[in-house]
């Protein structure tokens, strides 16, 4: 059984996979996340040009 947040990352990763920036497409789709238990975000960096994006949520 998948929790809500692992198919939210799921999803970032086969829906997001065109930077922004370069428009490099990352089959791969590694995003990483994170939680300081207040907020959780999902990052990930564009292999081919370093571009950064992020989602952020707050757990409160």
């Amino acid at each position: 059984m998948t929790t809500v947040l692992e198919r939210l990352r799921r999803r970032y990763e086969t829906t997001e996979k065109k930077c922004p920036d370069c428009g490099y497409v990352d089959e791969e789709g590694n995003w990483e996340s994170r939680t300081d238990g207040q907020q959780l975000v999902y990052r990930h960096v564009c292999p081919s040009c370093d571009a950064t994006r992020e989602h952020t949520f707050n757990l409160k």
